[in-house]
């Protein structure tokens, strides 16, 4: 199954959360995920991609 997000590379060496099927960086609560540390951005990209699995899997 395709997971639905990945990390972007932003120019300045910072790191944005991506949709991969709109290619638009992600929104949590209002907050874009864009322009953070690598490890705060692996954190949150783990997370999504196990709540969107979960919520494809019992769908």
């Amino acid at each position: 199954m395709t997971q639905r997000y990945d990390l972007e590379k932003t120019p300045e060496g910072s790191w944005d959360v991506i949709d991969v099927f709109t290619g638009m960086p992600v929104v949590e609560v209002g907050v874009p995920l864009i322009d953070m540390p690598i490890e705060e951005a692996d954190d949150l990209l783990e997370l999504l991609n196990y709540r969107d699995w979960r919520q494809r899997r019992s769908s």
